[in-house]
């Protein structure tokens, strides 16, 4: 049988699969901003993209809870250069994924959140 860490990749795959050629890179973390399992391209520094995700949505949630708009259920950030997109994967970790400037946003984000789901089951 498959090891957590391999099933997760199997996940970030079909992600990368389904999602196109929009996604740059993808990579799943733990609540706390360790990495679980990455398909994040070599130039970029997989670790600090957990760590940055893990903010990312600590500080999404501060936000959320101060303007009293419930539960967050994802932080997209848009730069000149692409999308960084995080939501949930159930109660311990979360995914993130990398996107080209242009992407079908709409698409990637049924994908990932599909991709995520999976990753909560796992994990």
């Amino acid at each position: 049988m498959a090891t957590r860490q391999e099933q997760v990749l199997a996940i970030l795959d079909r992600l990368s699969t389904n999602g196109g050629a929009d996604i740059t890179g993808s990579v799943a973390v733990s609540m706390d901003g360790i990495v679980l399992a990455s398909r994040m391209s070599s130039d970029v520094n997989a670790d600090r993209v957990g760590a940055v995700a893990a903010t990312m949505v600590g500080v999404s949630r501060r936000v959320s809870s101060e303007l009293k708009l419930g539960l967050t259920e994802e932080a997209i950030l848009k730069a000149n250069n692409g999308l960084f997109i995080v939501l949930p994967a159930g109660d311990q970790a979360m995914l993130a994924v990398n996107l080209k400037q242009g992407a079908n946003l709409g698409m990637v984000r049924i994908e990932a959140r599909d991709a995520a789901s999976e990753i909560g089951k796992v994990i």
